[in-house]
């Protein structure tokens, strides 16, 4: 499955995008709530069952494989917004660069622990 199907916004799937979310294991939810990149709770739900059904995966090491997708999708989004935006590369030399981008916590944008 391409990894950039599971990002589209507006999915043609039927069902209850709650529920689906739902149905995620806690660690890829809180992924979900974390990322920059607008996820559709459809998708996510569709891959995981093909990780788990067709991949033959273990739940845990789905929920891992789909958690460290979604994070490198968002490194993917701030180094092409990075490279994009005028003055990018020299703004964001660390992005720029492929390094990893730092989680944040809480309103006031602390670094987490």
């Amino acid at each position: 499955m391409d990894n950039n199907t599971a990002t589209k916004p507006r999915s043609k799937l039927k069902g209850d995008a709650w529920r689906a979310y739902d149905a995620l294991p806690p660690e890829v939810r809180a992924a979900l709530r974390e990322s920059l990149v607008d996820w559709c709770p459809l998708r996510a739900q569709e891959w995981h069952v093909h990780l788990l059904r067709k991949e033959k995966l273990k739940p845990a090491k789905a929920a891992r494989a789909l958690v460290r997708t979604i994070r490198r999708m968002d490194h993917a989004e701030v180094a092409a917004f990075a490279r994009a935006w005028p003055k990018g590369a020299r703004a964001y030399p660390h992005v720029a660069a492929e390094a990893s981008i730092q989680r944040y916590a809480g309103a006031e944008g602390l670094p987490a622990a």
